[in-house]
């Protein structure tokens, strides 16, 4: 029986783990789009800086300051988050968990499922067994964390 403090810390580091991926992943098209937003940019002042036009370089390299500024900004977020993450993805990954426990660990902390939801998709309705799964992964899970170095 694993203590219900660190049961209730594990399973809120799981959602977090799916909430820090999906906001890298928007960060990531954010950052695509920043660069290439930084790009018209530059194309933009060369262009101006033939046709000598002042206050629009100046203006133009504001915006280049402002874009390079949030691009700099996601890109330390995204560093930040994979950190935060770093001991759970090597946990869900290495070594490859089952079919059946990554399908139970993302309807529940990805989809935010419910266990009689997962009862009903994968045991046939058998409660039972959808709470005895969540103990174990998480049991497995908390055990897996600290043979990777988190306690």
């Amino acid at each position: 029986m694993l203590d219900k403090e660190i049961f209730k810390k594990t399973e809120g580091q799981l959602y977090g783990y799916f909430r820090d991926l999906k906001e890298i992943e928007l960060l990531e098209i954010d950052c695509r789009d920043l660069q290439e937003q930084e790009k018209n940019i530059q194309w933009s002042m060369e262009s101006m800086i033939e046709n000598e036009g002042e206050k629009e370089i100046k203006q133009l390299k504001d915006e280049l300051k402002f874009v390079n500024k949030k691009l700099c900004k996601n890109m330390a977020r995204i560093r930040q988050l994979k950190r935060n993450i770093a001991i759970l993805k090597k946990v869900l990954t290495v070594p490859p968990l089952s079919k059946e426990i990554m399908e139970f660990i993302t309807y529940k902390y990805k989809l935010n499922k419910s266990v009689g939801w997962i009862a009903n998709e994968m045991y046939g309705g058998v409660r039972s067994t959808a709470y005895r799964w969540r103990e174990d992964i998480v049991k497995d899970i908390v055990k897996w964390k600290r043979v990777y170095g988190d306690s």
